[in-house]
């Protein structure tokens, strides 16, 4: 019998979902931008606040797997639950990140022109940068749960 295991994120699932994501919601704003709501300035404040939160689990899950002298032991299923949540938080980054470049390719054009779609702009610059950042910090979250002795 095999062991289930979970391989590590590939940049080729992260490059799919992004482009994935990003064509789509380009196609979908070409045609239906006019009839939505500016964006508030708050949409990408959940993925950031999720992007800190795993950051600062994966500092601890790191040294909790590293056995460091100040660490705080964490049993193996929380560390394996850190892993998923990082993987999937990584994806899940990634299409946003996509549907941010989506938005900002459908508002490139326009910018300067048009006062809402400058605002709009800027909050899909700042979606941009948060989901980036849960990208990274879901790859350092599913990475910080590996055993540094193990080859996977």
């Amino acid at each position: 019998m095999t062991r289930p295991s979970m391989r590590r994120t590939a940049w080729g699932e992260l490059a799919i979902t992004f482009a994935a994501v990003a064509g789509v919601v380009y196609l979908l704003l070409r045609f239906g931008y006019d009839s939505l709501p500016t964006l508030e300035f708050v949409v990408p404040v959940p993925l950031a606040v999720l992007a800190v939160a795993e950051a600062v689990t994966a500092r601890r899950v790191a040294a909790a797997v590293r056995h460091e002298p100040d660490a705080r032991p964490m049993a193996a299923l929380v560390v394996a639950r850190c892993v998923a949540l990082g993987k999937a938080s990584a994806l899940v980054g990634a299409g946003v990140a996509g549907a941010a470049v989506g938005l900002l390719l459908r508002l490139l054009p326009d910018i300067g022109s048009v006062d809402a779609v400058t605002h709009d702009a800027l909050v899909g610059g700042l979606l941009l940068l948060a989901a980036l950042l849960a990208v990274a910090s879901g790859l350092w979250l599913e990475r910080a749960g590996i055993d540094p002795g193990s080859r996977t």
